[in-house]
């Protein structure tokens, strides 16, 4: 009896011990599980943190300034090119006549006799060359009382006018847009610690559009609506949710607009955001335009592609625009954006005014600190954006 109630016993003390085992092991799995899930939740906080305060603010698209638009059945030489430029300027009825300068090589250069034409007369001219898809421009330095024309990128013909008296004694103007802005209010306030006039342009669907744009509100300080707008390299390439892309209806594309301008309340212009294949479209670009225009906004044309149509539908349209002359900061490096800024200043006192473009690297904030004593000394006023913009 006694050896059977000892085993009764030791059968319970080892049930009751497997029992303990068991529920030390489920406890021990329990507080791994919750460990771990502990340690992904605090894993994927900081990955959020780091990603937010080291990771670029946006999507740069490349400039594709080079890419040619695609050719009409029957391309521009360089003959029809040049005649265009004669009877705008040489034969044209307002003509005070010229005189023939000697040539150097394949550049032939006319002494004009009068003042450098309007700019309107100029850009509609300008326009009208880029559309011809020739391999072509002309370069307008208005201070300088010279037009050039390019061909493959070589000078080929050069204009010397009179420079106009309320020209050469005016001052040049810039205006800097610093696009895609809107995910880290500390972005602005860096902005605004530079004194330096800086027009911001606001991402509308980022995280902080709507507070950043309070705060340069109470700050006094102008900004625009950074578009995003369909590049030639989608869908690879992403604008951002929410943007213009081609095929949307004209009723979407109104929404789009209307978002933003709830997102980004106060702004007066905008800006594309990437748009390399977008801004090449009249149609879709008369739709954003004609809805601007509706709000009392203004257009610049980032000019990501060098056949985009934008600026010249808005001046067809009379919207107020501009277009960039050109992009500070391509490359990430102090030294870089610093020759950047000084061949910006170099460019207004040619053309007059100018608009250049660039982006919230730290690069970028620390070189135009770097810079703003010798810009200080410079004979260049910088302006809003809203006061470099025209109507034709």
């Amino acid at each position: 009896m006694n050896a059977g109630k000892k085993s009764s016993a030791v059968k319970k003390k080892t049930t009751v011990a497997r029992k303990s085992v068991a529920n030390n092991q489920k406890m021990r799995i329990l507080l791994a599980s919750v460990f771990l899930l502990a340690f992904v939740a605090v894993c994927l906080v900081l990955l959020v943190t780091l990603r937010t305060h080291y990771l670029p603010e946006y999507k740069k698209e490349v400039p594709l300034e080079a890419t040619p638009a695609a050719p009409p059945q029957q391309e521009y030489g360089y003959a029809q090119v040049y005649a265009l430029v004669e009877a705008e300027l040489l034969s044209a009825s307002q003509s005070q006549g010229w005189q023939k300068m000697p040539a150097d090589g394949s550049l032939q250069r006319f002494k004009i006799f009068g003042n450098y034409p309007p700019q309107g007369q100029m850009e509609e001219l300008a326009s009208r060359i880029v559309q011809s898809a020739a391999p072509a421009y002309l370069d307008l330095l208005s201070r300088k009382g010279l037009v050039r024309l390019y061909w493959q990128n070589e000078l080929r013909l050069e204009l010397r006018y009179r420079v106009p008296i309320e020209v050469s004694s005016s001052r040049p103007r810039i205006a800097i847009i610093m696009d895609d802005m809107g995910r880290r209010v500390s972005t602005f306030e860096r902005l605004l610690a530079i004194d330096l006039l800086v027009t911001p342009s606001i991402m509308p669907e980022s995280a902080n559009a709507t507070n950043a744009a309070l705060l340069l509100q109470r700050s006094g300080r102008e900004y625009m609506i950074h578009l995003p707008m369909q590049p030639k390299q989608y869908p690879q390439m992403s604008p951002g949710p929410n943007a213009l892309l081609l095929g949307q209806s004209e009723q979407k594309t109104r929404q789009l607009l209307r978002r933003y301008l709830d997102q980004v309340p106060g702004a007066v212009g905008g800006n594309n955001h990437m748009g390399s294949r977008y801004t090449q479209e009249a149609d879709p670009m008369r739709v954003v335009l004609d809805e601007l225009q509706q709000n009392g906004l203004f257009f610049v044309d980032s000019k990501t592609i060098g056949s985009s149509v934008a600026y010249d539908e808005a001046r067809k349209l009379g919207v107020p625009t501009a277009k960039r002359q050109i992009f500070l900061d391509n490359e990430e490096n102090v030294p870089y954006i610093r020759r950047q800024i000084r061949k910006m200043v170099r460019l207004a006192d040619a053309k007059g005014e100018l608009v250049a473009i660039c982006h919230p690297y730290p690069e970028t904030l620390e070189a135009l600190r770097l810079e703003l004593p010798w810009l200080k000394q410079q004979a260049i006023d910088f302006v809003a954006s809203s006061e470099i913009v025209h109507s034709y």
